[in-house]
């Protein structure tokens, strides 16, 4: 969040420079945090056992 302050106050103060690299620095900070949850998502469903689907949920008459 400190990212965006910086970016507001370089607006303000016409800091194009300042701003461009506060805005990528907030960026890649909520990049960073969605691959870190989807890092952990990952590891949870990792070795769980799938569900086996049936034919019938599939939508066909064969065995599957």
């Amino acid at each position: 969040m400190e990212q965006i302050y910086t970016a507001i106050q370089a607006a303000a103060t016409q800091d194009a420079a300042g701003f461009r690299d506060a805005i990528s620095d907030a960026l890649a900070v909520k990049i960073q945090d969605a691959l870190d949850l989807k890092k952990i998502e990952i590891a949870a469903n990792m070795f769980n056992p799938q569900e086996e689907v049936s034919a019938e949920e599939i939508g066909t008459n064969e065995d599957v």
